[in-house]
């Protein structure tokens, strides 16, 4: 049987304001602000009146977001505007760090299927005309919200993306090819990457503690937490400079070992994909 494509797209970091967090990807990584739901314009990113579908959304979730390239993928970043959102909450809860792990689809239907059958609940839903996104109840699959996206403007994959606006490739840094993994801190490894495989509709693979799926290009890992939490607490990206980055970081406090931390994420190289 074939498996439905499904790849890493974008990977959404929560975190109690924007403006400090994106001053460091930008200084430290070298990532570059693509577009957003706020006022980006001290980063180039002039601001335009998002459509009013859009706006509606943003408003009832009281959110603010960023978005930034990491080559045709994105690291999103977003922040509560009011205390009585779900966003909130969870800030307050579990302060800052991973918060979505966002997949690209090619078909909405077989992923549908498969979480009506799980009787997995949705923690919400996006249904513009350019843009469809169904996003898992982390309660019921654990560690992060899960989101399976569909790109209905051109074809998807084809590497239009309608969240990040019609202009990220001119905003994009280079040195950049992908997120090519997430990793989330749990509990009980093999439970969890068996709830994610059942709905994403690929199996997992197990070696010791630490479970895996395979996605096109890209991975999502399971290991052991250390804190007794459940957690999208990494990811791995593959750029033609990590070492620069992780230099920088050691200078300014953002390094522990081999790995950048910020945002409360560790950003890991990841080689060469394939």
């Amino acid at each position: 049987m074939a498996l439905d494509p499904i790849r890493l797209r974008q990977i959404c970091i929560l975190v109690p304001e924007l403006e400090t967090v994106l001053d460091q990807l930008i200084e430290v990584v070298g990532l570059k602000v693509c577009y957003g739901k706020a006022d980006l314009t001290r980063y180039g990113v002039p601001y335009t009146k998002p459509p009013a579908h859009q706006a509606a959304f943003f408003e009832k979730h009281g959110l603010a977001s960023a978005l930034l390239p990491v080559g045709d993928t994105f690291l999103e970043l977003v922040t509560p505007l009011r205390s009585d959102t779900p966003a909130a909450r969870y800030l307050e809860r579990r302060g800052p760090g991973g918060y979505m792990v966002i997949t690209e689809i090619g078909d909405l239907e077989p992923f549908r299927q498969r979480i009506a059958d799980k009787g997995a609940r949705l923690a919400g839903t996006v249904g513009y005309d350019e843009y469809n996104e169904l996003q898992l109840d982390p309660r019921d699959v654990g560690a992060s919200i899960l989101s399976f996206s569909l790109q209905r403007v051109g074809k998807p994959f084809d590497g239009g993306w309608y969240p990040a606006g019609k202009e990220w490739r001119e905003r994009a840094a280079a040195g950049f090819t992908a997120i090519r993994s997430a990793e989330l801190s749990v509990r009980n490894p093999a439970e969890i990457a068996g709830k994610w495989s059942a709905l994403i509709g690929r199996p997992f693979e197990s070696v010791g503690e630490t479970c895996s799926i395979a996605l096109d290009s890209s991975t999502i890992r399971f290991v052991p937490s250390s804190d007794g939490q459940d957690r999208l607490t990494a990811i791995g990206v593959e750029m033609d400079d990590f070492a620069d980055a992780l230099e920088r970081a050691q200078a300014q406090g953002f390094a522990r070992g081999s790995e950048i931390r910020i945002g409360g994420i560790a950003i890991r190289e990841e080689k060469q994909w394939g």
